[in-house]
């Protein structure tokens, strides 16, 4: 993935709706040059010149004709895998692999950490506490975020319940009442059946809760919190979701978890001891003693 990708990628969010037409069309058009002027750009696109220019601007160009030059420059490095972290290569041997990927995993944590808004962290946490019952939604690589949720919470004796195909998402949310929580799962922000089962739980007056890297995203619109993490660079679904993505979003999870177990509690405390009596007396593999 370019230089120039990633950097739209990283700093999407900030771009005026118009800009973001250019970004959009960057990304879409991005292996192919841009053979002609910014007058036929901003024809295509459906914007003036100025906002052309004002767009290579925001980005740390020059000019138009500096944008030319690095959509050209980033063709040389179309080769490379997507959704990894940009600082590992193919290249790299394993040692070097190792090191960079607990790099980008920490520094990605940190910038989560140093996002947080801690106001819809801590509506979230008393929304999850106070829920009669906790809908959790995700697919694909997002699934496994809602699944390790589903765990942590069944195990402190929360009532919730997992959905990870887009027919059970829609019908669960149809019957979902208020007092009740439905958190969605999707890095991108536009998974379909996540953001309609989001749509349809608003509706329906349950508490909603939307963990997306993008604060505009339709995920995050259908959402009455948001918990972002930071957009790094882009997720490409189909290459299997970005590795620092589920990492930010595991960290949310056990903060989330962390923050319903404080302010519970005792109860809390009573119920992970039950459940792990009931492991070690009837689900123990490899025979420890309590």
């Amino acid at each position: 993935m370019s230089d120039l990708i990633q950097h739209l990628q990283a700093n999407y969010s900030t771009l005026r709706k118009s800009e973001k037409k250019i970004a959009d069309y960057l990304q879409q058009h991005a292996e192919e040059r841009l053979d002609f002027s910014i007058t036929e750009l901003a024809r295509r696109l459906k914007v003036s010149e100025t906002t052309v220019s004002r767009f290579c601007r925001v980005i740390g160009l020059r000019g138009f004709q500096d944008l030319k030059l690095s959509v050209a420059a980033s063709l040389n490095k179309a080769d490379e895998f997507e959704n990894i972290p940009p600082t590992i290569h193919e290249g790299d041997a394993t040692p070097e692999i190792g090191r960079k990927l607990a790099e980008s995993l920490a520094g990605s944590i940190a910038k989560t950490q140093q996002s947080l808004n801690v106001e819809d962290m801590d509506r979230a946490i008393d929304a999850i506490a106070r829920a009669k019952q906790i809908y959790l939604y995700g697919i694909g690589g997002s699934a496994v975020i809602a699944r390790a949720a589903h765990h942590l919470f069944t195990k402190a004796g929360l009532n919730c319940v997992v959905y990870t195909d887009g027919y059970m998402q829609t019908v669960s949310a149809s019957m979902i009442k208020p007092k009740m929580v439905a958190l969605g799962v999707s890095n991108t922000g536009i998974t379909k059946h996540v953001v309609d089962a989001a749509k349809i739980a608003a509706k329906r007056g349950a508490i909603t809760i939307g963990m997306t890297s993008d604060r505009d995203s339709a995920l995050a619109r259908a959402s009455k919190i948001c918990l972002a993490t930071p957009l790094e660079y882009k997720d490409t679904p189909l290459y299997g979701g970005a590795i620092d993505a589920k990492a930010c979003q595991l960290y949310l999870v056990d903060l989330l978890y962390l923050g319903v177990l404080f302010k519970l509690g005792k109860p809390l405390k009573r119920n992970l001891n039950t459940t792990a009596y009931a492991l070690g007396t009837y689900y123990n593999p490899i025979g420890m003693q309590l």
